[in-house]
């Protein structure tokens, strides 16, 4: 399906538009764009993503790449482990602090991936810690 079906197919099914989850205003889906290599919209609107992206190429600019040997401080992997897992992209996403737009370090895409499911937030990933863990005694028990 080429991007002008998806687009017609998504407006008869969401007439209204949808809200950002980076700004929180509803707008238009022409407002958003099709995932790189997927079928469905982003996340974000057009314009809250290109804010994004220059916020990640100035961190870029200041703190280059992941050094060499380096491994994910979530999952340990190494980039040889990673490689190919993030799409087109590569091995290492630059984490960042959404808030004050400060760089937090380099993770691999799954890891990031997880903790933007979190959005972030310390106490939803110890919840999801808690939750783990009250269901492993169960299972172990």
């Amino acid at each position: 399906m080429n991007q002008e079906e998806l687009f017609k197919q998504s407006v008869v099914t969401v007439k209204n538009g949808r809200v950002c989850n980076k700004c929180g205003v509803k707008k238009p889906l022409d407002h958003f764009s099709i995932h790189s290599a997927s079928n469905y919209f982003r996340p974000e609107c057009k314009q809250c993503n290109n804010h994004l992206a220059k916020i990640r190429a100035e961190l870029k600019k200041i703190y280059g790449t992941a050094p060499e040997g380096y491994r994910c401080p979530i999952c340990n992997l190494t980039t040889e482990e990673v490689e190919g897992k993030g799409g087109r992209a590569g091995a290492w996403v630059l984490d960042h602090c959404h808030e004050t737009n400060t760089f937090r370090g380099w993770l691999c895409h799954t890891c990031n991936r997880a903790i933007g499911c979190f959005g972030d937030s310390v106490d939803k990933l110890r919840k999801g810690i808690q939750y783990l863990e009250a269901h492993r005694e169960k299972i172990n028990s």
